[in-house]
């Protein structure tokens, strides 16, 4: 069994640090949810009107999916790399 040790200040610093951009983060994949709730009604509505769905449109809500994809990641610890645009836009 393993004892938990005590928190440096400077783990203490970059939690904080941390936490601040997971609330940052946290408040653009609200955001991005209902965007990409706008775009999947665009495209079924494009789908109903053109009998096939937008190239563009779903290029776009592709490149949102990843981002959403980097926000879960990073909010959920699964990497320490922060999301755009902090890095680079992955394409």
């Amino acid at each position: 069994m393993s004892v938990p040790q005590p928190m440096t200040p400077q783990q203490a610093s970059d939690l904080a640090l941390r936490v601040l951009y997971m609330i940052l983060f946290a408040i653009v994949f609200w955001i991005l949810s209902w965007t990409l709730a706008v775009v999947a009604l665009l495209q079924l509505v494009l789908r109903l009107v053109n009998g096939h769905p937008h190239a563009e449109v779903a290029r776009f809500g592709s490149g949102l999916a990843r981002y959403a994809s980097h926000i879960i990641e990073y909010l959920t610890f699964v990497t320490e790399t922060l999301p755009y645009p902090f890095t680079a836009w992955s394409a």
